[in-house]
Formats: structure tokens, C-alpha cells, sequence
């Protein structure tokens, strides 16, 4: 999957650790963030293909709203540390998947592969 870019934005360095290796090994490019600014950042550096944003990123609350304005065509995967996602959060239209944490290396894989296809779909033109 070179060529796909994956931005993970948490603030807990040990899921960003585990999650940046499993993504790599599959064979996807990984950028990280730990909060909001520097996630922004990143994406005016980068061409990002699905963004993981934690629900509960503190200072974070608008960062969805932000990447679904300037940046189109990321797909926004919403990672929630609670047993599931909350009713509202499901309700964003903005979100292209969600996961709870903690998540499997198959299911991280799997909703990733969502994010790109969700994201291909926003940049082919109809």
C-alpha cells in the first residue's frame, strides 16, 4: 500500500507505536501526531490518504470538522477508547469508519482498507 498514507493522531505513544508498526509492515506510509496542531501540520506537509483521529484527543474537539473541510479526500477513521462508539459520534457523516481500542491487528487493517477505498472514492471522478 506505498503510495497511502496514514495519519494517527494520539496521545497515548503506545497505541501510535503499535499501530505505526502494524500499518508499516502492511505496507503503508505512517505519519503521527499527538495532538490536533501537529496533526494539522502534518497534513499541510503530506498527502494523507486516511487520517486516525482519538475521539477523546484533548483540545481536539473540532479536528474532524477541520480535515473534512480543507482536506476532502481523507478519510476520517474516529478510534474511541470506550467499550463502543458513542449514538452521536456514529452520526457523523464525516467519519468514514469507526474502531474501539483496543483494536485488533485485523481490524485495524481491515477499517484502514475502508479509509482508502472510502478516500478513492472521493478523488474519482464520476
Amino acid at each position: 500500500m506505498r503510495g497511502h498514507t496514514v495519519l494517527i493522531v494520539d496521545d497515548e505513544p503506545w497505541i501510535v507505536e503499535v499501530w505505526t508498526r502494524i500499518l508499516f509492515v502492511a505496507g503503508y506510509d505512517v505519519v503521527c501526531a499527538a495532538d490536533a496542531n501537529e496533526a494539522l501540520d502534518v497534513l499541510d506537509e503530506a498527502r494523507v490518504t486516511v487520517a486516525i483521529c482519538d475521539a477523546k484527543l484533548p483540545g481536539a474537539s473540532g479536528l474532524g470538522i477541520v480535515i473534512r473541510e480543507h482536506y476532502p479526500a481523507t478519510a476520517i477513521i474516529l478510534a474511541s477508547g470506550g467499550r463502543r462508539v458513542p449514538p452521536a459520534e456514529a452520526l457523523r457523516p464525516a467519519v468514514a469508519a469507526y474502531i474501539v481500542k483496543p483494536v485488533s491487528r485485523d481490524q485495524l487493517l481491515t477499517t484502514v482498507r475502508t479509509g482508502v477505498a472510502w478516500s478513492l472514492e472521493k478523488t474519482t471522478v464520476h
